[in-house]
């Protein structure tokens, strides 16, 4: 008898050992008053039969419990089992609000297999939550079938020397230029060069690094920056150059990886789940090693359905790969031409609409503007707080996409051109005028900025923001936009 109680007990070890049950703290960002936030995501595997009946979670080193109003344990739709898309969480397993201590029990039945199941923690936020204050979660105890309990393993990024705790995003809403390494200490060969101060750091939000790109094998590039430059060279240059700002400034302020002119490769590396995977690694190490806070993606564009569904399963690879690193994930995305589909939006920190590049009178008009952010809203279901809408710092000729000019190329030719106005004509290299250009003027930047904080949107992008004039300069876009919004203190 003692023979077969032994026998039995060692295989009901077995059998508690097969199963796996691994956590991925998932996002590091969050928003007040915003529900379904994902904190951690659990991957379970094991052999057919194995059941688990209780999950039980902490608030872990959040620093208000009283911030979470509930906390909700959901699996996936049908598109993919490992993809979070708050947008297709219909099967909602239980919710609790934390006990006084911070801890939660649910109760469950989920039947483990050889392929993973995945279930998501996500918290509703107050409207009270501070900015700034930690957000976290902690699996402490597995129940099984029988009784048996177990710990799960916490898994993170592979460049992580330690888990970074999420944080409720500290500013009210986002000012997020796009800044080109070469363009770091000045445009071009505009007379009116923008040259990056601390001052800056104090009033932006989140600067998005425009440095990298991809290939179609899955590693990461420099970006071209100028003809017999080395890139590396040119955006490591500029990388330490923004570093010291932002340290001379005792700034806030976030800075992100940007990976763009990728579109070929892009395309290819994602089709192969090999290949995808370990896009998604080299990705997160990258930003990960250079102290990034963020990423950024501009694939222009994904051309068909098929494509935004891979990249779906890209930005899941890749939260997986950024795990615990509490790092921001975002696209900037033409929500018009190529759209977007809910199976990325659904998983992103925020969503940057590229609002400009119009055909007709007036490129990047007001309608636009307002346009693509309810766009976002209506049929892409993103709360506000993660809808940023662009801005453009830059002209475009009427009926074409092929000339366009920085607005400190736009100054130099009329210096006294009236903040009120949108349009002006171009001059041709021997100084005769050229074709007709609309741009955005400081009184329509205003009116837009304007729009956005009393509509409550996340904020807004400038694409791009090394094309303004110096802030000092009473035309700056800058000063006009900053009038209106800019850190929160």
């Amino acid at each position: 008898m003692r023979w077969f109680l032994l026998i039995l007990a060692t295989n009901l070890l077995q059998l508690a050992q097969a199963l796996t049950v691994e956590v991925r703290h998932t996002h590091g960002v969050f928003y007040p008053d915003l529900k379904l936030q994902a904190v951690a995501q659990l991957k379970i595997t094991g052999e057919p039969g194995e059941k688990i009946k209780k999950l039980e979670f902490s608030c872990g080193k959040t620093t208000s419990i009283s911030d979470i109003q509930m906390a909700r344990l959901s699996t996936s739709g049908s598109w993919n089992g490992y993809t979070l898309n708050t947008n297709k969480l219909a099967q909602e397993k239980g919710k609790k609000k934390p006990d006084k201590k911070g801890r939660m029990e649910f109760e469950v039945d989920i039947e483990a297999g050889p392929e993973p199941v995945y279930y998501w923690l996500s918290y509703d936020l107050s409207r009270g939550a501070k900015r700034g204050s930690l957000i976290d979660a902690v699996c402490t105890k597995v129940t099984l079938a029988d009784g048996s309990t177990m710990k799960p393993k916490v898994k993170r990024a592979k460049a992580l020397k330690k888990r970074v705790i999420g944080r409720v995003y500290p500013f009210n809403y986002r000012i997020v230029p796009y800044y080109r390494p070469r363009w770091v200490k000045g445009w071009g060969n505009a007379k009116e060069a923008v040259h990056l101060t601390p001052e800056h750091f104090n009033l932006f939000t989140d600067l998005v690094h425009f440095a990298y790109t991809v290939s179609a094998e899955g590693d990461i590039q420099y970006q071209w920056t100028g003809e017999g430059s080395d890139p590396k060279e040119v955006t490591d240059d500029a990388l330490a150059e923004i570093k010291r700002l932002h340290k001379a400034a005792e700034a806030r302020s976030l800075l992100l990886a940007g990976f763009a002119h990728m579109d070929g490769p892009m395309t290819e590396a994602v089709a192969n789940p090999h290949t995808r995977r370990k896009l998604a690694r080299n990705m997160a190490n990258w930003a990960i090693e250079r102290g990034y806070d963020g990423i950024d993606i501009d694939w222009e564009y994904p051309d068909t359905h098929d494509q935004w569904v891979n990249f779906g399963l890209f930005v899941a690879d890749l939260r997986e790969e950024m795990a615990g690193s509490g790092l921001s994930l975002s696209i900037a995305a033409s929500v018009t031409y190529k759209e977007p589909i809910c199976d990325v939006t659904g998983q992103l920190d925020f969503l940057m609409t590229m609002s400009y590049d119009d055909l007709g009178d007036q490129h990047a008009s007001m309608g636009r503007f307002q346009g693509d952010a309810r766009k976002c809203l209506n049929d892409f279901h993103m709360p506000k707080q993660r809808i940023v809408i662009g801005l453009p710092f830059y002209s475009n000729q009427k009926g074409t996409l092929s000339t366009q000019y920085g607005y400190s190329q736009i100054l130099s030719w009329y210096p006294r051109i009236k903040p009120t106005e949108n349009q002006f004509q171009s001059k041709n290299k021997d100084g005769s005028p050229g074709p007709m250009h609309s741009f955005n003027g400081p009184v329509l930047i205003t009116e837009k900025c304007r729009w956005m904080k009393q509509e409550k949107f996340g904020g807004v992008m400038i694409w791009a923001y090394d094309t303004d004039v110096k802030l000092s300069h009473r035309a700056s876009l800058g000063k006009a936009m900053y009038k209106v919004v800019k850190q929160s203190k």
